[in-house]
């Protein structure tokens, strides 16, 4: 079961500007459902670095699941990587939002840019088979 590294790279350079656009457009709203809590936003290069890393590795889970199913075409990844960020990613951040008794519109921003984010680079994996 081989992945595409040429198209997991891609993937992660999309999902990290696909990342600065989704905040810089809902930045002022991602704050303001932070409220009080709300953080000054990191410029330092270790903030891009992790952002960076973390979107390598949602990258290569998704292209190990498309490898797993051996099914490529780009709806399949797109349909593989929203399924992997709404069920993992959005119901665990959902789950704590709740506890954290945060507002909706935060689950939305952030849960919202995962799974979009995740089905770019499921629907760029699926896209670019790996070559047997």
């Amino acid at each position: 079961m081989r992945v595409n590294w040429p198209a997991i790279l891609v993937a992660t350079v999309i999902f990290f500007l696909f990342g600065g656009l989704w905040y810089n457009v809902l930045g002022p709203a991602w704050r303001n459902a932070l409220g009080a809590q709300a953080p000054q936003t990191s410029t330092s290069a270790y903030a891009y670095i992790v952002a960076v890393i973390m979107s390598f590795f949602l990258a290569y889970a998704v292209a190990r699941v498309l490898a797993w199913r051996g099914d490529y075409n780009a709806g399949r990844g797109a349909f593989i990587g929203l399924s992997l960020g709404l069920l993992i990613f959005g119901s665990m951040t959902w789950m704590t939002y709740a506890f954290e008794m945060r507002g909706a519109t935060l689950g939305w921003i952030n849960v919202g840019f995962v799974a979009i984010g995740m089905a770019v680079q499921g629907a760029i994996l699926g896209a670019w088979k790996p070559k047997s």
